[in-house]
């Protein structure tokens, strides 16, 4: 048992109009951090690399492509729109090869999806989408519904093509991407209704000659904020009882803590391009931090940040949650992996010294490949027309960026996001206090 737990408090990191709160318990047994004693007790670590924790990445973080990335965000965060018209249409469509066939294809939103917190839901119209099948000779037996990240405010499918053709190719799958409505114009829940009607476009298609796919056929993936995206879609379908939940779910640095409560948001800033948030002065003001909600208080329902979510007795689907150790998303996955779902079948990739979706590196970057090869596998493992697949026995791994991409295994993931709140406390970011058996950590 641990001797204390440790609560983030997320309303004073972020916003007073968030209700719940990060928690979970020490996992070790010596002195605690608190802002007198500037001392976690931890003599020395031993199953994690310093990169992870101590924010010493050598590699990927300096390549021009990652430069350039945080140039081009830092200027969107207070110029929301430009990021709208620079990722919008032909302009920013990533190339696939010749024999990855893509075709365009219209969904309809569907009008029984409720959300019982969301009084105002518009499921009229329809969205683009678009099926990208590699080599198209080949018989595929699975799906994956692809959700594009983007900060739920820019990109497509079309900027993520070379990501979603490789998975068409690893997995041996189908792939539907969908466009999805974009923030800050259409906010929560839209954004979820899109992925939910593209998903009964699969389940149940609108035309009897039209293939339908059975659950178990189709994992749910996304990046980032589709990574978000793909969780809260589970989720909704787990609890509504009229949706079945999908063979499987593997997201890429899931954007799952809107309050950015855990430390990898702090200490990897000077490694990661993603900026803090917008400042958009036309879009964000002291009720609405975030520009995918409507106001802040939506930040406390699980299908908007989905690491607030709690388990029930209905089984979740086999999941793969791939991180980079060095973005500021890092510890959203650790969370998910280790507490929101810590009895459901997860396996959580840690990639060493990696930003923030390094996955889209992969026409330049072996590394990057290796990813969405082992996502491809976890696909092929655990989805298709087959009745049943073995259970995904929970692991936490490292990959390591070095000849061979060595894989570890993490015994201990939890003591990162410890050793990052240590750091973000010495540093002087955060302030704690031990009281009656919990440490509570704010914001300085």
């Amino acid at each position: 048992m641990a001797d204390y737990r440790i609560k983030l408090n997320t309303s004073l990191m972020r916003s007073k109009h968030i209700e719940k709160v990060l928690e979970f318990d020490a996992i070790h047994h010596d002195q605690p951090l608190d802002s007198n004693t500037k001392s976690l007790g931890r003599k020395h670590i031993t199953e994690r690399s310093l990169s992870e924790t101590s924010l010493k990445p050598k590699q990927i973080t300096t390549t021009v492509g990652t430069k350039g990335l945080k140039t081009l965000l830092h200027t969107f965060k207070d110029k929301i729109t430009w990021g709208h018209l620079l990722t919008k249409g032909r302009k920013a469509t990533a190339p696939v090869p010749l024999s990855a066939k893509v075709t365009k294809i219209s969904i309809a939103r569907r009008d029984n999806i409720k959300i019982e917190s969301c009084s105002k839901l518009d499921n009229s119209g329809t969205f683009n989408a678009e099926w990208i099948d590699y080599k198209e000779e080949i018989p595929k037996e699975r799906v994956i519904l692809y959700i594009h990240g983007g900060a739920f405010v820019f990109a497509s499918r079309r900027t993520h093509r070379s990501i979603t053709w490789r998975l068409s190719k690893y997995a041996e799958a189908k792939v539907l991407s969908v466009d999805y409505r974009l923030a800050p114009h259409s906010t929560f829940p839209a954004p979820l209704i899109d992925v939910l009607s593209a998903y009964q476009y699969l389940i149940d298609p609108p035309s009897p000659d039209m293939v339908k796919y059975k659950p178990e056929q189709i994992t749910f993936v996304g990046d980032s904020a589709g990574g978000c995206l793909a969780i809260a879609c589970m989720l909704y379908c787990r609890d509504s009882g009229t949706l079945p939940v999908p063979g499987a779910v593997a997201t890429i640095a899931p954007y799952a803590d809107l309050s950015h409560s855990l430390p990898a948001w702090q200490i990897n800033q000077l490694y990661d391009y993603l900026p803090h948030g917008a400042d958009d002065p036309k879009f964000i003001s002291e009720s609405r931090t975030n520009v995918y909600l409507a106001h802040d208080s939506d930040m406390n329902n699980p299908y908007a940040s989905p690491i607030l979510a709690a388990e029930t007795d209905v089984s979740l689907p086999p999941m793969l949650i791939q991180v980079g150790g060095a973005e500021r998303v890092r510890d959203d996955g650790i969370y998910l992996s280790e507490v929101t779902f810590k009895n459901s079948p997860i396996r959580l990739e840690i990639y060493e010294e990696s930003v923030h979706v390094f996955q889209m590196f992969a026409p330049v970057d072996k590394f990057s490949r290796v990813a969405l090869e082992r996502m491809g596998s976890f696909v092929k493992a655990q989805t298709g027309a087959s009745a049943s697949y073995p259970p995904l026995e929970r692991e936490s791994l490292r990959i390591l960026n070095a000849p061979g991409f060595p894989v570890q295994e993490i015994h201990d993931a939890m003591g990162i996001i410890e050793d990052g709140i240590k750091v973000c406390v010495e540093k002087g970011v955060w302030e704690s206090e031990l009281k009656d058996g919990v440490l509570n950590v704010t914001l300085k």
